[in-house]
């Protein structure tokens, strides 16, 4: 995606693959943002959301909904904002539409990834990952993949949530060599729906934060086969990176 680097977008869909309240601006350029309050009295504890998490990605099929990604390096004071639609099938099909002034499609089609740029008459085509791996995007944990592989990769911890507000899960990566992209990572996790609704990545010591959201979520309606295929438009150069 434009304005999305690609080393997130790999991670995001061919490592493997998060929905939301309003995006929140940072008051502040000082880091890492404070730890939330522990639970709210009354609260599920984190086993307890984790088996929610679970029973939901069984029902889950599908999604359509807004999404907004949000990159923010708070050393230079910049924020750059884009919006648009997405797609999503299991297992692992992927479609996004960036609204202009990015104007992209990104297409996941089970075996390709492609980031298709109109403007510039130029495709990305990159061969998606097989099975699961250590890295974690939005939509392996909960989505895709399973709570236990997380586990596994992830020291998972409950920082807040509970009697209305979503559950914010905060997961640091066990593996260290080689060292993790992310630092950091912290899913918003909506009570009932028990799926995450808003994704952020701390990289670069907290400097640099991506965020994920989605609004206006449409689970498991019937999505055409024709959303997650691409066809190369005449013209248009096909780049295969690596």
């Amino acid at each position: 995606m434009i304005g999305i680097p690609l080393p997130f977008l790999v991670v995001w869909l061919v490592l493997v693959f998060s929905l939301s309240l309003n995006a929140q601006t940072r008051d502040s350029f000082e880091g890492l943002p404070p730890v939330p309050p522990p639970p709210a009295s009354g609260g599920k504890d984190l086993e307890s959301v984790l088996d929610e998490i679970e029973k939901a990605n069984q029902d889950f099929q599908s999604m359509e909904a807004g999404v907004t990604y949000t990159r923010s390096i708070f050393l230079l004071e910049e924020e750059d904002v884009s919006h648009g639609k997405v797609y999503y099938k299991k297992p692992k099909k992927l479609r996004m539409e960036f609204e202009p002034p990015k104007d992209e499609v990104d297409i996941a089609d089970g075996e390709f990834l492609w980031i298709y740029h109109p403007r510039g008459k130029q495709v990305e085509k990159y061969r998606l990952a097989k099975g699961e791996t250590k890295e974690l995007d939005f939509f392996q944990f909960g989505y895709e993949g399973s709570v236990r592989k997380a586990k596994e990769n992830y020291l998972i911890e409950l920082v807040s949530g509970g009697e209305g507000m979503p559950y914010i899960l905060k997961l640091t990566p066990r593996q260290s060599d080689p060292p993790p992209q992310y630092m950091e990572i912290r899913l918003w996790v909506e009570e009932g729906l028990w799926l995450p609704i808003r994704m952020e990545l701390y990289e670069s010591g907290g400097e640099v934060i991506n965020r994920i959201e989605l609004q206006d979520i449409k689970l498991n309606k019937p999505l055409k086969e024709t959303l997650f295929q691409f066809t190369v438009p005449e013209g248009v150069e096909v780049v295969e990176p690596f």
